[in-house]
C-alpha cells in the first residue's frame, strides 16, 4: 500500500488539538518504516508538533507554492504510480482522482457556531472531503452522530470511530508536584482552564464559577494571549486571582494538572476533549459539561454538570474538596485515561487503512 500524507495542518496551527493526533500518528508511521510519503509546505516547521518529528528528505513531496490562504483549499500533489491511499490532515483532496481517500472529522463547531465566509468555506471544503472519502474516521460516537445527522447520505459502513489518546508525558508525580511549583505558578489552591476560549467554550463561566470561591484563583493555559476584552473581564471578575499561560509544554502542563485543584472544562461542544484525558491521566479531578462527547472522554470519573452556569460548576468544584469524593474521582480517572491511548489510536487506524485499501483496490 502506497501512502500519502498532506501535513497542511502544520501550517494551519502552531499547536492545538490536531496538530497533536497527526505528529502522534506520524511518530508512529515514521517508528515502523510504513511506506509513505507526505506533503508538506516549508514553514510547515513552525509547528510545535512538526518539530519534533525527524522526517527524511526522502519521505517529503512538495506542496504547491501559494499563499496558504489559497493552497489549504486545493488540492494536494499526488505523485503518479500505483494507486495511493490519501490522508490529509486537514480536509483537503488529492489532485488523483482515482486515489483512495481517508478523511478525518474532528467536530462540527464550524457548523454550529462560526457566520460568514469562514463557515461557508470550511463547510464547502469539508463536505467534499466527506463525500468522496471511502473512508471516514471519526474522534467519538458523538461526532459520528454529527456526521449522520449532516450527510444523511453517507453510508455507516464507511465510518470508523477511533478514539484519541492522551501523551504519555502526563502521569502523576505524587505528593510533592504542589511542592515543586515554579515561581511563575499560583502558590495558593488554583483551579485549571486548558484550550481556546471561544464562545462556546464558556471562558467566561468559569471566571465566574472561581469568582465565587475566594479561596482559589483560576489558571488559563493556551488558546494564544488573552484579548483586550479577555483581560478586562478577568480583572473585573476576578481581580488579582486570574493568571494565563498562552502556552507550555507538556512537560510544564503535566505538572500544572498535578498540582490544580481540578480541570474545569466548561466547553458545551467538543469532538473529543484531550485535555479531559490529559487532566485524568495526571491524576487531575475533572469538572466539565455532560454534552456531546464529553461523556465519551469522562466515563464515570468526571464530575459532570447538566446545566452549564457557573453555579453547577462552581458546586462541583466545592464538592473536590471532600478527600473520600477528591480520591474516588482521581481513582477513576486514573482507570479511564487508561482505556485511551495514542498507540491504540494509531493501530485502529493503520488497520483502518488496510481495510479500506482491501476493499477500494
Amino acid at each position: 500500500m502506497n501512502i500519502i500524507l498532506d501535513n497542511v495542518i502544520f501550517m494551519l496551527q502552531r499547536a492545538g488539538g490536531i496538530s497533536a493526533y497527526w505528529h502522534q500518528l506520524l511518530r508512529r508511521m515514521i517508528r515502523d518504516g510504513c511506506p509513505m510519503r507526505m506533503v508538506e509546505q516549508a514553514g510547515a516547521k513552525e509547528n510545535i508538533f512538526r518539530r519534533q518529528l525527524d522526517i527524511a528528505p526522502a519521505m517529503m513531496l512538495d506542496d504547491r507554492r501559494l499563499p496558504l490562504r489559497l493552497s489549504r483549499y486545493l488540492c494536494f500533489p499526488t505523485p503518479n504510480g500505483s494507486r495511493p491511499l490519501c490522508h490529509s490532515s486537514y480536509y483537503r483532496r488529492p489532485q488523483r482522482a482515482s486515489a483512495i481517500q481517508v478523511v478525518t472529522v474532528h467536530d462540527f463547531t464550524y457548523e454550529k457556531f462560526r457566520r460568514g465566509p469562514a463557515r461557508w468555506l470550511h463547510s464547502w471544503q469539508k463536505g467534499a472531503a466527506i463525500r468522496a472519502a471511502h473512508g471516514i474516521i471519526c474522534v467519538s460516537e458523538s461526532t459520528r452522530r454529527d456526521l449522520l445527522e449532516r450527510y444523511p447520505e453517507v453510508s455507516p459502513d464507511r465510518i470508523r470511530v477511533i478514539y484519541h489518546g492522551a501523551a504519555e508525558d502526563y502521569r502523576p508525580l505524587g505528593p510533592a508536584a504542589g511542592d515543586s511549583r515554579p515561581a511563575d505558578l499560583p502558590q495558593t489552591p488554583f483551579v485549571l482552564f486548558v484550550g481556546a476560549r471561544d464562545s462556546y467554550k464558556n471562558f467566561r463561566l468559569a471566571l465566574e464559577a472561581v469568582a465565587a470561591l475566594p479561596d482559589y484563583r483560576l489558571l488559563s493555559v493556551g488558546g494564544g494571549p488573552l484579548r483586550r476584552d479577555e483581560i478586562e473581564l478577568a480583572q473585573k471578575l476576578l481581580p488579582g486571582r486570574h493568571m494565563h499561560l498562552a502556552s507550555v509544554d507538556n512537560e510544564a502542563l503535566n505538572l500544572i494538572y498535578n498540582s490544580a485543584h481540578a480541570l474545569l472544562y466548561p466547553s458545551s461542544y467538543e469532538g473529543f476533549g484531550i485535555p479531559v484525558l490529559e487532566a485524568m491521566a495526571a491524576g487531575c479531578p475533572v469538572v466539565a459539561v455532560n454534552a456531546s462527547s464529553i461523556p465519551e472522554a469522562a466515563g464515570d470519573a468526571g464530575l459532570l454538570v447538566d446545566e452549564i452556569c457557573a453555579e453547577a460548576f462552581a458546586q462541583r468544584l466545592v464538592q473536590l474538596e471532600d478527600e473520600a469524593l477528591r480520591k474516588s474521582s482521581i481513582d477513576k480517572g486514573f482507570a479511564q485515561a487508561r482505556r485511551f491511548s495514542w498507540e491504540t489510536c494509531y493501530r485502529q487506524t493503520m488497520a483502518f487503512y488496510d481495510d479500506v485499501y482491501a476493499r477500494e483496490r
